[in-house]
């Protein structure tokens, strides 16, 4: 790899935080998140006369810095984007245009907004502070919790989708109902469907803001079980998102990156197809200095991929050590000496599993993988 492209690869990594132990990395991690906390604190106080006027200088500081910060990430995360293994196999101007369509992106570019808004164009303080305030989101890219809660919401967005439209049929129903039973004594309050059913989102979501109650006996009894429905149809989307959430959290010690698969070596130089294949299948897991990996004799039928760290595995042919990038494991159902092995972990490692059902699947869908996996075992590593 040459000088330029190396340079680009680092800044990559930096900016994607593909190695977060790294302390270039880090600094660069705390400054932005905490250059997006002061701008989200600045949006807010200038919306308010007595600190605008007491502080112009530093809010017009905060903003060059901002702007000179923001407009840095933004462009070396455009040059650098080339190195993304999602990208991999496009020409960088291709590239480059498919990382600028990115959400993310969008939201980069948001963040320097306010800048050009407030030189090119004459507007309202409220307007750009709510503009500033787009920097918030930002802090999207820096959240492992947040993408986390993100890749939940993903995975249950069929069961959440039906509970919007069950929610959406309550809604429609009740206020039908009061239309009926209220409508002629509160023709102001209920006199139509798309008034009674303000009443009706209200009640639901259990806000109750008492601005329109009903006044009959038959209507107060719709609006007792419009409140004991509300509670149920708003605990259902809760409780799926928490449980899906906890699930994500548990399953994921940290975020199994498209970066961090691609710097495996058994999975280099594979194409961003392949590669989204074999992600989703990969559970990432933890270990602290000291601590077991694999017990002494309860080697599964799974490959493990060291990501940082270190490792030592101990069996009754010797003891050796594996650094990052290394695999080791059992692809095989026959029994070995070495499936007694002990796996420890020498240092704060991470790792990538691939348990036997995935291993199976991820054979099946992706040719050629099963060669690259044949050879490895607990002292033949990949």
């Amino acid at each position: 790899m040459n000088a330029p492209n190396a340079l680009r690869r680092r800044v990559h990594d930096i900016l994607e935080r593909e190695d977060p132990d790294d302390p270039t990395t880090a600094w660069v991690f705390r400054g932005i998140v905490a250059l997006i906390v002061v701008n989200v604190v600045a949006a807010i106080l200038l919306t308010d006369d007595r600190f605008r006027h007491a502080f112009p200088y530093d809010f017009r500081m905060i903003e060059v810095i901002s702007l000179v910060v923001f407009g840095g990430e933004y462009l070396l995360r455009l040059w650098s984007c080339v190195e993304s293994p999602r990208l991999r196999g496009r020409n960088p101007l291709q590239a480059r245009l498919s990382w600028a369509m990115s959400p993310a992106a969008i939201v980069d570019l948001a963040a320097l907004l306010p800048f050009a808004i407030m030189h090119l164009y004459p507007t309202d303080i409220r307007a750009l502070a709510l503009v500033r305030l787009l920097r918030f989101f930002k802090l999207a890219r820096y959240s492992p919790g947040l993408a986390s809660l993100l890749e939940a919401v993903r995975a249950e967005r069929h069961a959440l989708l039906a509970c919007f439209v069950v929610m959406c049929g309550g809604i429609v129903i009740f206020a039908t109902a009061m239309y009926e039973l209220e409508g002629p004594a509160q023709p102001d309050k209920f006199g139509s469907i798309p008034l009674a059913m303000w009443w009706a989102v209200v009640t639901i979501t259990t806000v109750g803001y008492g601005d329109v109650v009903p006044l009959s006996g038959a209507g107060r009894i719709v609006a007792g079980l419009t409140m004991i429905a509300g509670i149920f149809l708003l605990a259902l989307p809760v409780g799926i998102v928490a449980s899906s959430f906890i699930e994500v959290i548990r399953r994921r010690h940290f975020m199994v990156t498209w970066g961090m698969v691609a710097r495996v070596p058994m999975f280099a130089d594979l194409d961003a197809a392949t590669l989204a294949e074999i992600i989703p299948r990969l559970k990432a897991r933890a270990a602290d200095a000291g601590q077991v990996i694999v017990p002494r004799g309860r080697m599964p039928r799974a490959v493990f991929f060291v990501i940082s760290g270190a490792i030592v595995i101990e069996t009754a042919m010797g003891t050796r050590r594996l650094a990052a990038g290394s695999a080791f494991g059992e692809t095989r159902e026959d029994d070995h000496p070495h499936l007694h092995a002990l796996v420890r972990a020498i240092e704060e490692t991470r790792l990538l599993v691939l348990d036997s059902d995935d291993l199976d699947s991820l054979v099946a869908a992706v040719p050629g993988l099963a060669g690259r996996l044949a050879g490895v075992s607990v002292y033949e590593v990949g």
